[in-house]
């Protein structure tokens, strides 16, 4: 693959890492409009719920499009070569280290903001349902940064077999 490709296939690879971060914002957007307006009949809500599910499709579409695209040229250039594929490893490893470093500090977040919840004073059924969930959320969260940790060891320590010991 010449620079040009190379620079050009790299631009199209962010843009498409982008953009699955950006759906999943769109999702969770549309997951709380629909939440917060079951049963609401009203021609904006229904139409903003349609644009939303639009959007996601559309999105969904184009992220498919760059990714063939993509895997076109990269099969077009033939094999990668063991450094390529290390490095690319390499970057799905430290992105899956950065978002278990990240999501490790949501548990605390969470139980800070059910004690606050707690200690505001009016303990009702709905307060306590909610902080009895979000501590399961909170669980899960633990083991989804475990998982994340995980992975991320069990891919330095394939590429270490590969290419020898990182620096």
């Amino acid at each position: 693959m010449t620079v040009p490709e190379a620079s050009a296939a790299w631009e199209v690879g962010q843009v498409a890492g982008e953009l699955r971060e950006t759906y999943l914002a769109v999702a969770a957007a549309t997951v709380l409009l629909e939440r917060t307006s079951a049963g609401c009949a009203h021609p904006a809500i229904r139409q903003a719920r349609r644009r939303g599910d639009d959007a996601l499709d559309l999105a969904s579409e184009a992220e498919r499009q760059l990714t063939d695209g993509l895997r076109r040229l990269h099969t077009e250039a033939g094999q990668p070569s063991i450094g390529d594929l290390v490095e690319v490893l390499n970057t799905a490893r430290d992105q899956l280290g950065a978002t278990a470093e990240r999501v490790t500090h949501f548990p605390a977040r969470i139980s800070a903001a059910g004690r606050q919840l707690l200690n505001a004073g009016e303990s009702d059924p709905a307060t306590e349902a909610a902080c009895g969930q979000w501590t399961r959320a909170a669980e899960q969260l633990d083991l989804m940064s475990e998982s994340l940790t995980a992975a991320a060891e069990a891919l330095n320590s394939y590429t270490e077999g590969l290419s020898g010991p990182t620096t």
